[in-house]
Protein backbone atom coordinates (compact mmCIF):
# COMPACT_ATOMS: atom_id res chain seq x y z
CA UNK A 1 0.00 0.00 0.00
CA UNK A 2 3.20 2.23 0.61
CA UNK A 3 3.38 2.41 -3.55
CA UNK A 4 -0.03 2.82 -4.04
CA UNK A 5 0.33 6.28 -1.68
CA UNK A 6 3.39 7.41 -2.97
CA UNK A 7 1.52 7.33 -6.72
CA UNK A 8 -1.26 8.88 -5.26
CA UNK A 9 1.07 11.73 -3.92
CA UNK A 10 3.31 11.78 -6.86
CA UNK A 11 -0.15 11.94 -9.31
CA UNK A 12 -1.46 14.62 -7.31
CA UNK A 13 1.86 16.90 -7.20
CA UNK A 14 1.75 16.40 -10.98
CA UNK A 15 -2.21 17.64 -11.66
CA UNK A 16 -1.52 20.33 -8.60
CA UNK A 17 1.25 21.77 -10.58
CA UNK A 18 -0.91 20.77 -13.99
CA UNK A 19 -3.44 23.50 -12.38
CA UNK A 20 -0.97 26.33 -11.57
CA UNK A 21 -0.29 26.53 -15.29
CA UNK A 22 -3.51 26.11 -16.86
CA UNK A 23 -4.40 29.30 -14.03
CA UNK A 24 -1.56 31.05 -15.31
CA UNK A 25 -2.27 30.86 -18.87
CA UNK A 26 -5.50 31.82 -18.86
CA UNK A 27 -4.51 34.97 -16.83
CA UNK A 28 -1.51 35.20 -19.47
CA UNK A 29 -4.26 34.96 -22.06
CA UNK A 30 -6.52 37.17 -21.18
CA UNK A 31 -3.50 39.48 -20.99
CA UNK A 32 -2.55 39.23 -24.93
CA UNK A 33 -6.32 39.63 -25.82
CA UNK A 34 -6.30 42.78 -24.24
CA UNK A 35 -2.84 43.83 -25.55
CA UNK A 36 -4.12 42.76 -29.06
CA UNK A 37 -7.32 45.06 -28.96
CA UNK A 38 -4.66 47.32 -27.99
CA UNK A 39 -2.60 46.93 -31.47
CA UNK A 40 -5.59 46.85 -33.68
CA UNK A 41 -6.64 50.05 -32.19
CA UNK A 42 -3.70 51.65 -32.72
CA UNK A 43 -3.69 50.65 -36.06
CA UNK A 44 -6.94 51.89 -37.32
CA UNK A 45 -6.30 55.37 -35.57
CA UNK A 46 -2.91 55.36 -36.87
CA UNK A 47 -0.88 55.57 -33.30
CA UNK A 48 2.57 53.88 -32.85
CA UNK A 49 2.31 50.69 -31.49
CA UNK A 50 5.76 49.84 -31.49
CA UNK A 51 5.75 49.82 -27.04
CA UNK A 52 2.17 47.48 -27.13
CA UNK A 53 3.69 45.23 -29.95
CA UNK A 54 6.88 44.35 -27.37
CA UNK A 55 4.60 44.21 -24.86
CA UNK A 56 2.27 41.70 -26.92
CA UNK A 57 5.81 39.50 -27.95
CA UNK A 58 6.70 39.36 -24.19
CA UNK A 59 3.10 37.62 -23.32
CA UNK A 60 3.41 35.48 -25.70
CA UNK A 61 6.53 34.27 -25.11
CA UNK A 62 5.53 33.76 -21.58
CA UNK A 63 2.26 31.25 -22.31
CA UNK A 64 4.14 29.46 -25.13
CA UNK A 65 6.75 28.89 -22.30
CA UNK A 66 4.24 28.28 -19.76
CA UNK A 67 2.86 25.59 -21.98
CA UNK A 68 5.75 23.88 -22.91
CA UNK A 69 6.79 23.63 -19.60
CA UNK A 70 3.47 21.39 -18.44
CA UNK A 71 2.83 18.39 -20.65
CA UNK A 72 -0.94 18.49 -19.19
CA UNK A 73 -1.50 21.57 -20.84
CA UNK A 74 -1.64 21.34 -24.79
CA UNK A 75 -5.06 21.96 -26.24
CA UNK A 76 -5.68 24.62 -23.38
CA UNK A 77 -8.80 26.31 -25.37
CA UNK A 78 -7.95 30.01 -23.72
CA UNK A 79 -4.56 29.93 -24.90
CA UNK A 80 -5.33 29.24 -29.02
CA UNK A 81 -7.64 32.06 -28.12
CA UNK A 82 -5.36 34.05 -27.53
CA UNK A 83 -2.40 32.92 -30.20
CA UNK A 84 -5.34 33.66 -32.94
CA UNK A 85 -6.07 37.24 -31.59
CA UNK A 86 -2.44 37.82 -31.74
CA UNK A 87 -2.10 36.14 -35.30
CA UNK A 88 -4.50 38.73 -36.32
CA UNK A 89 -2.98 41.29 -34.90
CA UNK A 90 0.15 41.00 -36.14
CA UNK A 91 -1.35 40.21 -39.52
CA UNK A 92 -3.22 43.25 -39.41
CA UNK A 93 -0.37 45.44 -38.51
CA UNK A 94 1.86 43.63 -41.62
CA UNK A 95 -0.81 44.27 -44.21
CA UNK A 96 -1.16 47.85 -43.24
CA UNK A 97 2.24 48.52 -43.16
CA UNK A 98 2.38 46.79 -46.74
CA UNK A 99 4.93 43.83 -45.29
CA UNK A 100 4.74 40.28 -45.68
CA UNK A 101 1.84 38.40 -44.04
CA UNK A 102 3.99 36.73 -41.14
CA UNK A 103 3.64 32.65 -41.33
CA UNK A 104 2.69 30.41 -38.26
CA UNK A 105 6.42 29.58 -37.89
CA UNK A 106 7.48 33.23 -37.89
CA UNK A 107 4.92 34.05 -35.43
CA UNK A 108 5.78 30.89 -33.43
CA UNK A 109 2.38 29.90 -33.14
CA UNK A 110 0.54 26.41 -34.29
CA UNK A 111 -0.87 26.61 -37.86
CA UNK A 112 -4.54 26.46 -36.11
CA UNK A 113 -5.08 29.83 -34.35
CA UNK A 114 -3.00 31.25 -37.65
CA UNK A 115 -5.57 30.00 -39.49
CA UNK A 116 -8.11 31.10 -37.26
CA UNK A 117 -6.46 34.95 -36.89
CA UNK A 118 -6.04 35.44 -40.70
CA UNK A 119 -9.59 35.22 -41.00
CA UNK A 120 -10.50 37.73 -38.50
CA UNK A 121 -8.59 39.90 -40.25
CA UNK A 122 -10.54 40.32 -42.84
CA UNK A 123 -12.76 42.29 -40.60
CA UNK A 124 -10.47 44.81 -39.53
CA UNK A 125 -8.82 45.30 -42.77
CA UNK A 126 -13.02 45.89 -44.07
CA UNK A 127 -12.70 48.71 -41.29
CA UNK A 128 -9.61 49.78 -42.74
CA UNK A 129 -11.09 50.28 -46.18
CA UNK A 130 -14.14 51.80 -44.94
CA UNK A 131 -11.81 54.36 -42.83
CA UNK A 132 -10.09 55.18 -46.59
CA UNK A 133 -13.46 55.43 -48.23
CA UNK A 134 -15.35 57.57 -45.67
CA UNK A 135 -11.85 59.92 -45.98
CA UNK A 136 -12.32 59.50 -50.04
CA UNK A 137 -9.12 57.34 -49.94
CA UNK A 138 -10.65 55.10 -52.83
CA UNK A 139 -7.58 54.35 -54.37
CA UNK A 140 -5.68 53.32 -50.90
CA UNK A 141 -9.26 51.24 -50.25
CA UNK A 142 -9.30 48.77 -53.42
CA UNK A 143 -5.54 48.32 -52.93
CA UNK A 144 -6.44 47.25 -49.50
CA UNK A 145 -9.55 45.48 -50.70
CA UNK A 146 -7.20 43.53 -53.23
CA UNK A 147 -5.06 42.19 -50.17
CA UNK A 148 -7.99 41.51 -48.70
CA UNK A 149 -8.68 38.94 -51.56
CA UNK A 150 -5.61 37.60 -51.53
CA UNK A 151 -6.29 37.06 -47.78
CA UNK A 152 -9.89 35.41 -48.33
CA UNK A 153 -8.83 33.09 -51.03
CA UNK A 154 -6.16 31.84 -48.49
CA UNK A 155 -9.12 31.04 -46.37
CA UNK A 156 -10.89 28.91 -48.25
CA UNK A 157 -8.29 26.84 -48.97
CA UNK A 158 -8.95 24.87 -45.16
CA UNK A 159 -10.88 22.73 -45.78
CA UNK A 160 -11.20 20.73 -42.65
CA UNK A 161 -13.74 19.28 -39.85
CA UNK A 162 -14.59 21.47 -37.30
CA UNK A 163 -13.46 18.89 -34.55
CA UNK A 164 -9.58 19.38 -36.01
CA UNK A 165 -10.26 23.60 -37.03
CA UNK A 166 -13.25 25.35 -36.60
CA UNK A 167 -13.21 27.91 -39.65
CA UNK A 168 -16.23 26.98 -41.71
CA UNK A 169 -18.03 29.27 -40.11
CA UNK A 170 -15.40 32.15 -40.47
CA UNK A 171 -15.21 31.31 -43.87
CA UNK A 172 -19.22 31.69 -44.25
CA UNK A 173 -18.91 35.33 -42.55
CA UNK A 174 -15.09 36.32 -44.73
CA UNK A 175 -17.83 36.03 -47.70
CA UNK A 176 -20.20 38.20 -46.59
CA UNK A 177 -17.47 40.61 -45.59
CA UNK A 178 -16.02 40.52 -48.72
CA UNK A 179 -19.21 41.28 -50.77
CA UNK A 180 -20.09 44.21 -48.67
CA UNK A 181 -16.87 45.54 -48.68
CA UNK A 182 -17.21 44.81 -52.74
CA UNK A 183 -20.22 46.54 -52.63
CA UNK A 184 -19.17 49.89 -51.05
CA UNK A 185 -16.25 49.86 -52.86
CA UNK A 186 -17.99 49.63 -56.47
CA UNK A 187 -20.43 52.53 -54.88
CA UNK A 188 -17.25 54.74 -54.00
CA UNK A 189 -15.84 54.17 -57.71
CA UNK A 190 -18.41 54.72 -59.29
CA UNK A 191 -19.47 57.98 -56.90
CA UNK A 192 -16.28 59.71 -57.60
CA UNK A 193 -16.68 58.72 -61.10
CA UNK A 194 -19.71 61.02 -61.02
CA UNK A 195 -17.59 63.80 -59.71
CA UNK A 196 -15.59 63.84 -62.58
Amino acid sequence: MEELTYAAEEALRILQDAESHREYAIRCSRDIIRETKKVIHSIHVSEDNTGTKRILLGLVSELKTCINDCPLMTGIGPADDAFAEYAEAMILDSVVKNEKIPSFGELGIGPGPWALGLADSLGEMRRVVLTSLMSEDVRYAVSMFSKMESVFHTIMLFDIPDPILPIRRKQDIARGVMERTRTDITNAVMMSKMRI
